[in-house]
């Protein structure tokens, strides 16, 4: 089924790209030589073909934040390369010499890179994946960055003037960094979270401001990190994740990339408070990444908090390596832990001060 998709998929690509080059004769053939298709014209279609298929047919599922970001990036540099193609096929359209930078061969190569981006997120519709504005954005920065890069590599002199070519140049230069600061920019976060991940560690989860929730879902009637009330705060400004919570809506938090390696320590310890006026039965699930997603595979601790109490509660690793029926947790590989709450008495909220191994 996803062959004949992605068949479909590239046979509509392929009537864009012709509908996008082809002449301008009342016969509408396609030729950047008038009268010929020419197999540099045929292979430069391929190319943009090829290109775009990757974003068709290549899909890796996975919960790590980097796999994911970086699939999201990788619009940036297939687009450069798209958009570079279809400037050399409209460059090889053009009958006269034209000054430098053409930006009206530029300006038309980045529209038509990103009909093709939008061309593309509604046919990744049809595989099940929703369109993406964010997505077209990166095609669009790739694409100028692409272009920008063309650009420079066929500069040549000119009879402008040197101060008008060099406004240009460094135009041209902006628009490409412009572009590549974009692409870059939401890898490069990422990247920052992850050093500052394993920088706290052995602390698993601690919330200063919002970036400690990267790696992180929470479930409930709202979360966000404010200061903990007075009443169970131990110095002034101190913060914590506040998870607030109803009957209909148990709260939860779950640390979908805890840091790995869990070996060498001895005591997972959480920080909680109660806030609600009823007792909070919670429960601690922990699991590794060879989990099979079955109830016995897995640690479930049961965690009773009393009402408007702050306690730290510590559990020994030896039982949550213990825990799965038929075989002993990889420490080196954990994957995943939550904190999740059975239907409460009453509304209320769950403070989460931090996480951390001992």
């Amino acid at each position: 089924m996803q062959v004949v998709l992605a068949a479909g998929c590239l046979h509509r690509i392929c009537a864009a790209a012709h509908q996008v080059l082809r002449g301008s004769g009342a016969d509408g053939r396609l030729a950047s030589i008038p009268g010929r298709l020419t197999p540099t014209v045929i292979a430069l279609v391929l190319g943009i073909v090829a290109l775009l298929s990757l974003l068709l047919v290549i899909r890796i599922p996975s919960p790590d934040e980097w796999i994911r970001v970086g699939l999201d990036a990788s619009h940036g540099p297939i687009f450069a390369l798209v958009a570079i193609l279809v400037a050399v096929l409209l460059k090889r359209r053009q009958s006269g010499a034209t000054g430098w930078p053409d930006w009206v061969l530029c300006a038309r190569a980045l529209v038509i890179s990103v009909l093709l981006g939008i061309a593309i997120e509604i046919l990744q519709g049809f595989e099940g994946r929703p369109p993406s504005v964010f997505d077209v954005m990166t095609d669009t920065a790739g694409a100028a960055l692409g272009l920008a890069a063309w650009t420079l590599a066929t500069r040549r002199k000119s009879g402008t003037p040197r101060g008008a070519e060099r406004r240009a140049t460094w135009t041209v230069v902006a628009l490409g960094l412009a572009g590549l600061l974009f692409v870059l920019w939401r890898p490069l976060h990422v990247a920052r979270d992850y050093a500052a991940r394993a920088a706290s560690f052995p602390v698993i989860a601690e919330f200063a401001d919002s970036r400690s929730l990267r790696f992180m879902t929470t479930d409930g009637i709202g979360a966000s990190i404010t200061e903990l009330p007075a009443p169970w705060s131990r110095r002034p400004g101190e913060r914590a994740l506040e998870l607030r919570y109803d009957q209909a809506h148990p709260p939860a938090l779950q640390i979908t990339e805890p840091s790995p390696d869990w070996r060498g320590f001895s005591v997972i310890e959480l920080d909680l408070t109660n806030a609600g006026p009823a007792e909070l039965s919670l429960v601690l699930r922990i699991l590794d990444a060879t989990h099979d997603w079955t109830h016995a595979d897995r640690a479930n601790l049961p965690l009773v908090i009393p009402p408007r109490t702050r306690t730290t509660v510590r559990v020994a690793l030896e039982a949550v390596e213990s825990a799965p029926a038929r075989r002993r947790m990889d420490m080196a590989r954990i994957a995943n832990v939550m904190i999740f709450g059975r239907p409460p008495a009453a509304g209320g909220a769950l403070y989460v001060s931090r996480i951390r191994l001992e």
